[in-house]
Protein backbone atom coordinates (compact mmCIF):
# COMPACT_ATOMS: atom_id res chain seq x y z
CA UNK A 1 0.00 0.00 0.00
CA UNK A 2 1.62 3.54 -1.21
CA UNK A 3 2.48 5.70 2.01
CA UNK A 4 1.14 9.54 2.05
CA UNK A 5 3.37 11.65 3.44
CA UNK A 6 3.06 15.43 4.27
CA UNK A 7 6.46 17.00 4.65
CA UNK A 8 7.01 18.87 8.19
CA UNK A 9 3.48 18.24 9.15
CA UNK A 10 4.81 16.89 12.55
CA UNK A 11 6.88 19.71 13.25
CA UNK A 12 3.61 21.89 12.31
CA UNK A 13 1.47 20.09 14.60
CA UNK A 14 4.06 20.34 17.44
CA UNK A 15 4.93 23.80 17.20
CA UNK A 16 1.42 24.55 17.40
CA UNK A 17 0.57 22.39 20.45
CA UNK A 18 -2.98 23.49 19.96
CA UNK A 19 -5.59 19.70 20.70
CA UNK A 20 -8.10 21.12 18.42
CA UNK A 21 -5.84 21.52 15.32
CA UNK A 22 -4.52 18.02 16.05
CA UNK A 23 -7.76 17.20 16.29
CA UNK A 24 -8.70 18.40 12.73
CA UNK A 25 -5.58 17.01 11.79
CA UNK A 26 -6.80 13.36 12.84
CA UNK A 27 -9.80 13.83 11.55
CA UNK A 28 -8.13 14.24 8.12
CA UNK A 29 -6.32 11.33 8.23
CA UNK A 30 -9.56 9.52 9.18
CA UNK A 31 -11.32 11.00 6.51
CA UNK A 32 -8.43 9.95 3.78
CA UNK A 33 -8.01 6.67 4.82
CA UNK A 34 -11.38 5.89 4.84
CA UNK A 35 -11.66 7.38 1.50
CA UNK A 36 -8.77 4.85 0.09
CA UNK A 37 -10.81 1.65 1.92
CA UNK A 38 -13.72 2.46 0.71
CA UNK A 39 -12.35 2.69 -3.09
CA UNK A 40 -10.56 0.19 -2.79
CA UNK A 41 -13.56 -2.45 -2.46
CA UNK A 42 -14.54 -1.30 -5.82
CA UNK A 43 -14.17 -3.73 -8.37
CA UNK A 44 -14.23 -2.89 -12.58
CA UNK A 45 -17.59 -4.31 -14.05
CA UNK A 46 -17.83 -8.12 -14.60
CA UNK A 47 -16.08 -9.17 -18.18
CA UNK A 48 -15.94 -12.50 -19.96
CA UNK A 49 -14.41 -13.73 -17.48
CA UNK A 50 -16.84 -13.98 -14.73
CA UNK A 51 -19.70 -15.07 -17.12
CA UNK A 52 -21.01 -18.58 -17.07
CA UNK A 53 -20.97 -20.52 -19.69
CA UNK A 54 -21.66 -24.32 -20.91
CA UNK A 55 -19.73 -27.37 -21.01
CA UNK A 56 -16.15 -27.25 -21.12
CA UNK A 57 -16.50 -23.21 -20.32
CA UNK A 58 -14.59 -22.38 -17.11
CA UNK A 59 -15.22 -18.72 -15.35
CA UNK A 60 -14.72 -17.29 -11.83
CA UNK A 61 -17.76 -16.34 -9.61
CA UNK A 62 -16.83 -13.37 -7.49
CA UNK A 63 -16.32 -14.24 -3.85
CA UNK A 64 -16.68 -17.44 -4.43
CA UNK A 65 -13.94 -19.10 -6.95
CA UNK A 66 -13.48 -21.26 -9.76
CA UNK A 67 -16.78 -22.62 -11.47
CA UNK A 68 -17.20 -24.67 -14.38
CA UNK A 69 -19.99 -27.27 -16.02
CA UNK A 70 -19.58 -30.69 -16.10
CA UNK A 71 -20.38 -32.99 -19.51
CA UNK A 72 -23.41 -34.25 -17.76
CA UNK A 73 -24.74 -30.49 -17.60
CA UNK A 74 -24.06 -30.43 -13.50
CA UNK A 75 -22.37 -27.07 -11.96
CA UNK A 76 -18.95 -27.88 -9.63
CA UNK A 77 -16.36 -25.12 -8.43
CA UNK A 78 -14.07 -24.43 -5.85
CA UNK A 79 -14.76 -22.09 -3.04
CA UNK A 80 -10.88 -20.58 -3.27
CA UNK A 81 -12.29 -16.42 -3.10
CA UNK A 82 -10.58 -14.87 0.37
CA UNK A 83 -13.41 -12.12 -0.24
CA UNK A 84 -11.08 -9.00 -0.92
CA UNK A 85 -14.14 -6.57 -1.69
CA UNK A 86 -15.18 -7.64 1.56
CA UNK A 87 -12.23 -7.27 3.10
CA UNK A 88 -10.48 -3.99 3.43
CA UNK A 89 -10.42 -2.68 6.62
CA UNK A 90 -8.85 1.01 8.41
CA UNK A 91 -6.87 0.44 11.39
CA UNK A 92 -5.60 3.58 13.34
CA UNK A 93 -1.86 3.69 14.29
CA UNK A 94 -1.53 7.10 15.90
CA UNK A 95 -3.63 10.11 15.67
CA UNK A 96 -1.61 10.60 12.46
CA UNK A 97 -1.10 7.54 11.13
CA UNK A 98 -3.67 4.90 10.02
CA UNK A 99 -3.57 2.08 7.27
CA UNK A 100 -5.44 0.61 5.35
CA UNK A 101 -4.82 -3.56 4.51
CA UNK A 102 -7.26 -6.48 4.08
CA UNK A 103 -8.44 -9.58 6.42
CA UNK A 104 -10.28 -11.86 4.50
CA UNK A 105 -13.73 -12.31 6.37
CA UNK A 106 -13.56 -16.10 4.83
CA UNK A 107 -9.62 -17.09 6.11
CA UNK A 108 -9.19 -14.37 8.94
CA UNK A 109 -5.53 -13.80 7.23
CA UNK A 110 -4.61 -11.22 5.07
CA UNK A 111 -6.02 -11.59 1.10
CA UNK A 112 -2.94 -14.06 -0.38
CA UNK A 113 -3.15 -12.54 -3.93
CA UNK A 114 -4.19 -8.74 -3.04
CA UNK A 115 -1.22 -7.53 -4.36
CA UNK A 116 -1.71 -9.44 -8.16
CA UNK A 117 -4.97 -7.42 -8.27
CA UNK A 118 -4.33 -4.00 -6.82
CA UNK A 119 -0.38 -3.49 -6.25
CA UNK A 120 1.64 -1.15 -8.05
CA UNK A 121 4.28 -2.66 -9.18
CA UNK A 122 2.87 -6.28 -8.52
CA UNK A 123 -0.17 -6.01 -10.67
CA UNK A 124 -0.83 -9.10 -13.04
CA UNK A 125 -1.27 -7.79 -16.62
CA UNK A 126 -4.69 -10.02 -16.53
CA UNK A 127 -6.25 -7.70 -13.76
CA UNK A 128 -4.83 -4.51 -15.36
CA UNK A 129 -6.44 -5.66 -18.60
CA UNK A 130 -9.65 -5.94 -16.50
CA UNK A 131 -10.05 -2.27 -15.33
CA UNK A 132 -8.53 -3.47 -11.59
CA UNK A 133 -7.34 -0.07 -9.88
CA UNK A 134 -4.06 -0.11 -8.20
CA UNK A 135 -3.35 1.06 -4.51
CA UNK A 136 -1.26 3.54 -5.64
CA UNK A 137 -4.13 5.18 -8.47
CA UNK A 138 -6.89 5.40 -5.65
CA UNK A 139 -4.38 6.81 -3.26
CA UNK A 140 -3.40 9.48 -6.00
CA UNK A 141 -7.45 9.69 -7.06
CA UNK A 142 -8.38 10.41 -2.73
CA UNK A 143 -4.76 13.12 -2.87
CA UNK A 144 -6.22 14.75 -5.98
CA UNK A 145 -9.86 14.75 -5.14
CA UNK A 146 -11.18 18.30 -4.47
CA UNK A 147 -14.23 17.22 -2.25
CA UNK A 148 -11.69 15.56 0.01
CA UNK A 149 -9.38 18.49 0.06
CA UNK A 150 -12.10 20.93 0.74
CA UNK A 151 -13.46 18.69 3.68
CA UNK A 152 -9.90 18.82 4.90
CA UNK A 153 -9.70 22.35 4.73
CA UNK A 154 -13.32 22.59 6.34
CA UNK A 155 -11.68 21.14 9.17
CA UNK A 156 -8.43 22.92 9.83
CA UNK A 157 -10.75 25.99 9.48
CA UNK A 158 -13.09 24.98 11.98
CA UNK A 159 -10.33 23.93 14.41
CA UNK A 160 -8.06 27.61 13.91
CA UNK A 161 -11.81 29.48 15.17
Amino acid sequence: MPTIHVEGLEQAINSLDQPKVKHALSQAVDLVTHQVMIRMAVYPPESAANTPGPYPGRWYQRLFGPRWRTASGSLRGKNTSERLQQSWRQSVISPLSQLVDTLSPRTGRPVSYVGLVVGEGTQAEVHRQHGWQTDESVAQEVANDPAIEAQIMAAIDQALR
